[in-house]
């Protein structure tokens, strides 16, 4: 091998080790580790719930016939009583009038039933007025207010009537407007003087005339469940003063014994809202 050939394989080696180092060079640098760029994270846009509003309690407005039962002062006084229909279950209101009757402007009656129903009804400012009104069999709740023209109001009955065998009737509790007033005897001055229609109740009195024997019988009436007590009095001939109670139940009778002579008797009746009423005197002689 001459030196030419030498030389010529020696470039030939030289030129094949330079291109192997240069393409070794550039795989190196492409396996380099490229830094990671952070990939932005896509957040889907919500809508804001709208927020719910709390549910609010409203408050009604305050009604006269919130207030508790207030009796007006007796320049005001007025009387309403109810009734309810044992059988049919309707509830009657009357006015009885009163001290004040002629100073009233109005008279309201809220009847609340027992199945929720609220019925409000204008009552008459007349002496006997009334309004009936259908009810239940349960415990219905009557109230009534009086507006005066003065500008007072007063809530003057707020009662629950049932179903009572003998119907139930509630008055509002008044001065009597006229008292019956006891002489220094034991009897009653005055003259007679019968309730209203609403507090009315009839007793009988008779003499036997052998026996002498003085029998007052309870007949009832409307007043019958208001009665507080019934009371018989008789001043005898002979000068003694004899009281009985008689119960109120009808048919119920109380007995003085009576003289020859003659008697004086009369009868009393109270109600529960304070007013007592002379309803009956007789004088009765030797023969009844």
């Amino acid at each position: 091998m001459n030196r030419y050939q030498i030389i010529l394989i020696t470039g030939v080696l030289a030129v094949l080790l330079l291109v192997a180092g240069c393409t070794e060079q550039t795989t190196s640098k492409e396996q380099k580790t490229l830094p990671l760029t952070p990939v932005p994270t896509y957040t889907p846009a919500t809508t804001p719930t709208p927020e719910t509003p709390l549910p609010t309690t409203q408050t009604p407005a305050p009604s006269l016939f919130d207030n508790q039962v207030m009796i007006p002062p007796p320049e005001l006084g007025v009387s309403v009583s109810v009734q309810k229909d044992p059988v049919y279950s309707n509830i009657t209101t009357t006015f009885d009038g009163g001290k004040g009757q002629e100073l009233t402007q109005s008279i309201q009656v809220r009847t609340t039933l027992s199945d929720g129903r609220v019925i409000e009804q204008d009552l008459g400012k007349q002496k006997g007025d009334e309004i009936t009104t259908e009810g239940t069999k349960g415990a219905d709740r009557v109230q009534v207010l009086v507006k005066f023209m003065n500008g007072d109001s007063y809530l003057i009955l707020d009662k629950i009537v049932g179903q009572e065998r003998a119907g139930l009737a509630t008055a509002t509790p008044t001065v009597a407007t006229t008292q019956t007033v006891r002489s220094e005897q034991g009897l009653y001055e005055g003259p007679i003087i019968q309730p209203p229609n609403s507090l009315s109740v009839l007793v009988d009195v008779d003499k036997d005339p052998i026996y002498r024997v003085i029998t007052g019988t309870f007949r009832g009436g409307h007043g019958q469940s208001l009665v507080s007590s019934i009371e018989m009095r008789a001043k005898l001939g002979n000068g003694e003063l004899v009281t009985r109670q008689i119960a109120d139940n009808i048919g119920a009778t109380g007995e003085i014994q009576g003289t020859d002579g003659v008697d004086h008797v009369q009868v009393i009746v109270s109600f529960k809202n304070g007013e007592t009423y002379k309803i009956y005197e007789k004088t009765f002689g030797q023969r009844g």
